[in-house]
């Protein structure tokens, strides 16, 4: 026995066991579940289809600037504005989604953001029958939301 009456490999058995249920603890903190959406070229959306416009606001990091959501026969186009900008960190994540949180609702992972600063297009398939009614840009690697835009939902 050790100095305070424990068996040393009742020590080493528990301590296994504390690491191994931190290890499962930290796995299940990973980015959320989302399908990633088919990425389209750019154009394929025309610019006549009606949009949804909104402004970004902080969740955790401070964004300005708008988004504009545009979807037709499956096809959206999400558009940041030339003065969009977020603050720095790592592993930024767009994401449209029927709740502001991407691990709940219907989320589908646009993709990840081009820049952090200024005009970006992003064109995808989205699913049949969704109203989205979030835009969000989510830290993947900490699983923590950054900014968020509140749309109508859409058709």
């Amino acid at each position: 026995m050790n100095a305070v009456g424990f068996p040393l490999l009742g020590r080493l058995a528990r301590s296994a066991a504390l690491a191994a249920g931190m290890t499962l603890s930290a796995c299940a903190s990973g980015p959320p579940t989302a399908p990633d959406a088919v990425v389209l070229p750019s154009d394929a959306l025309p610019s006549s289809v009606s949009a949804v416009t909104a402004r970004w606001t902080k969740v955790r990091y401070a964004a300005t600037g708008t988004a504009t959501l545009s979807i037709q026969n499956g096809v959206a186009r999400l558009d940041f504005s030339s003065d969009f900008s977020i603050e720095r960190t790592p592993g930024p994540v767009v994401y449209l989604n029927t709740t502001n949180n991407p691990n709940s609702g219907t989320p589908l992972r646009v993709g990840a953001l081009k820049s952090q600063g200024g005009a970006q297009t992003y064109a995808f398939q989205v699913p049949a029958g969704v109203r989205y009614s979030w835009i969000l840009i989510w830290c993947d690697p900490f699983n923590v939301a950054m900014a968020e835009a509140s749309i109508p939902p859409t058709p």
